[in-house]
């Protein structure tokens, strides 16, 4: 029943994102991304998402040129998945994505810590394990710590959150990168986070809880 209700938002989403001119498509992907085209989001008001009573979150993909919406398939214990309209799949532990699929030079699986271990500072490690240019598997391990980088107000489709800012800096070998997170109380409304050398990093902002 939720995956037939989350389905059916994503639709709704789609044809009311569809109104736009079609020159403001999101081009069609190939090469072993994303398939599909994407339905523009601008035409879509909170007032049209809130309609739905699912949570919906915006999705960026800025090397992709993908921005579009998802919502949650699934639930396991403390592991969320996310669903776009054509098929893109992200999971969430703790708040802190941990997969993706559907954006071709993905992460496959990595060691992460949740929201509230990096909200509390302190070190940890890190690793991501993707695939590169030649469709193999590549690893990277990282040393990580985060620092509180002050309050902030940011505004998700019309509506101000006041944040904390935290940024996790991780290094390693001849490598460095920087993930965003704004807290607000203990759960992440947005973030910036590193998915692959082929993706770098995307934007995740929850417009409805």
């Amino acid at each position: 029943m939720a995956l037939k209700t989350t389905s059916a938002l994503l639709v709704l989403l789609a044809t009311l994102a569809g109104c736009a001119k079609l020159e403001k498509l999101v081009p069609q992907l190939s090469g072993g991304q994303a398939g599909g085209q994407l339905a523009p989001i601008g035409n879509v008001s909170r007032a049209d998402i809130e309609k739905s009573n699912e949570p919906v979150m915006k999705l960026r993909v800025p090397s992709r040129g993908i921005e579009t919406f998802l919502t949650i398939r699934d639930r396991r214990g403390d592991v969320v998945q996310w669903f776009s309209a054509d098929g893109m799949l992200f999971s969430f532990r703790g708040d802190v994505l941990i997969e993706t699929r559907g954006l071709g030079a993905d992460l496959m699986s990595s060691a992460a810590p949740q929201a509230g271990q990096i909200a509390s500072g302190g070190g940890y490690r890190r690793s991501y394990f993707f695939m590169d240019a030649d469709d193999q598997t590549g690893r990277r391990d990282y040393t990580c710590v985060t620092s509180t980088d002050g309050s902030e107000t940011v505004t998700i489709y019309g509506r101000g959150h006041n944040t904390r800012k935290i940024s996790e800096t991780c290094e390693r070998e001849g490598g460095r990168l920087t993930n965003h997170y704004w807290l607000e109380g203990g759960k992440v409304r947005k973030s910036r986070e590193w998915v692959s050398p082929g993706i770098g990093q995307i934007e995740f902002e929850r417009v409805v809880d």
